[in-house]
C-alpha cells in the first residue's frame, strides 16, 4: 500500500465512489490505500459549507497544512528567523532579504524563505501586537509639478538639454553620472538627493528652503570630498531651485543637464531614491524640525540596503569592490 499523501485525483476518486454508495473499506482497497487512511481522510477534512465531503475542499485544506508545516519548520530555524529579523529592522524589503539569502547562503537550503513568507510572518507578527510591519516601506511618492517663476531667460537657455547628454550616461557604463532633485515635506525645508546612477548611491542634505544660491553652495560643498573623475554629469529637473546651476559646474566640475518638463521617467534613479527615502519621511511631514543626522541615518540604511538591479548587492558594496568609495560609508 502506497504512504504518500493523498492525491487531488484520488479524492475526486473517494468523492466519486462515496457518491455511489460505496464503503470506505472497498474505496480504500480499489485506490490500494489502508482503510484508516480513507477514514481520517474523510473526517479530518469535512467543510462547513457541505454536508458531505467534497474533494476540492480537501485539496485546499490539505495545501494549506502543508504551506503551515513549511511555514513552522522555518521559524524554528534560529538562524533564518535571526537573520530576518535584523534586515527587516534595517528597514529592507522582503523580496531583497529573500535575494539575499540566496547571495549568501548559496549552498544552504535551511537559509531560504520567499517574499510571501516573509510577508507571512510580518502579518503574525502583528497579530501578536509586534511592530516588524512598521519598517515595511508603506507610501509611494507622487510628484508634484512645478512652474519656473522668474527664472533668468538668458540662463534658461544656455542650460543644456537631456538630449545633449553623452550616450554613455544612458548606458550606466561607468561611475560618476548623477541625478539631482528636491524632496518637499509639509513646511519650508527639503532634502537635497543625489543619485549616483550606476550604484545607487545616495547624497543628500537638508536645506531651510529651495533658494538657488544657498542649495548651489550646499551642493559644493556636499562634493567637496568627491574626486573629479566621479564628478561627469550631473542632471536635475527644471525647478528653479536649479537655476544657479552655473554656479554648481564651477564648484565642482560637473557638467549640469536638465530633463524636459513633467517628465521624470529621465531621471528615474532619483525619483526611486526619493521614493525609498519617503519610508522614512512620509509625504506629509514637515521636514522642518528633521536634523541632518536623522537624514544621514536614513540614507546609511539606504546605502546598505541590496538591491535587485545590483545582483542583491548594496550601492555601498558595488562602490567598495570598485576602489572608489570617496563619501562616508
Amino acid at each position: 500500500m502506497s504512504h504518500t499523501h493523498l492525491s487531488a485525483r484520488e479524492r475526486c476518486v473517494i468523492l466519486t465512489l462515496s457518491q455511489f454508495g460505496l464503503n470506505q473499506a472497498e474505496i480504500a482497497r480499489r485506490l490500494c490505500r489502508h482503510r484508516s487512511t480513507i477514514s481520517r481522510e474523510i473526517k479530518r477534512n469535512q467543510s462547513p459549507f457541505w454536508p458531505h465531503y467534497s474533494d476540492r475542499y480537501a485539496q485546499y485544506e490539505a495545501e494549506r497544512r502543508r504551506r503551515t508545516a513549511r511555514h513552522r519548520r522555518r521559524r524554528d530555524h534560529r538562524p533564518l528567523v535571526d537573520f530576518v529579523d535584523a534586515k527587516l529592522r534595517a528597514f529592507w524589503p522582503p523580496e531583497a532579504i529573500a535575494g539575499r539569502l540566496i547571495a549568501r547562503f548559496p549552498g544552504s537550503s535551511a537559509m531560504r524563505i520567499s517574499t510571501e513568507q516573509i510577508y507571512a510572518w510580518i502579518e503574525t507578527d502583528a497579530r501578536t501586537h509586534g511592530t516588524l510591519y512598521r519598517h515595511l516601506r508603506q507610501q509611494h511618492k507622487t510628484r508634484r509639478r512645478r512652474r519656473s517663476r522668474g527664472a533668468n531667460r538668458a540662463r534658461r537657455e544656455a542650460r543644456l538639454d537631456i538630449m545633449q547628454r553623452p550616450a554613455i550616461v544612458d548606458r550606466r557604463a561607468r561611475f560618476g553620472d548623477w541625478e539631482g532633485d528636491t524632496v518637499m515635506g509639509s513646511g519650508q525645508a527639503a532634502f537635497v538627493t543625489h543619485v549616483e546612477r550606476r550604484s545607487g548611491y545616495i547624497v543628500a542634505f537638508k536645506q531651510p528652503s529651495r533658494a538657488s544660491v544657498p542649495l548651489a553652495e550646499a551642493t559644493i560643498k556636499a562634493f567637496q570630498r568627491v574626486p573629479r573623475r566621479w564628478k561627469q554629469t550631473l542632471t536635475y529637473d527644471n525647478g528653479t531651485e536649479f537655476s544657479a546651476y552655473d554656479r554648481i559646474e564651477n564648484g565642482t566640475g560637473f557638467r549640469v543637464f536638465f530633463a524636459r518638463p513633467h517628465s521624470p521617467w529621465q531621471r528615474g534613479c532619483n525619483e526611486n531614491a526619493n521614493g525609498l527615502l519617503r519610508q522614512f519621511f512620509p509625504k506629509r511631514r514637515s521636514l522642518d524640525p528633521v536634523h541632518q543626522s536623522e537624514l544621514d541615518k536614513a540614507v546609511e540604511l539606504l546605502n546598505h540596503r541590496p538591491r535587485k538591479r545590483l545582483s542583491y548587492r548594496t550601492p555601498h558594496e558595488v562602490l567598495t569592490q570598485n576602489g572608489r568609495v570617496a563619501i562616508g560609508t
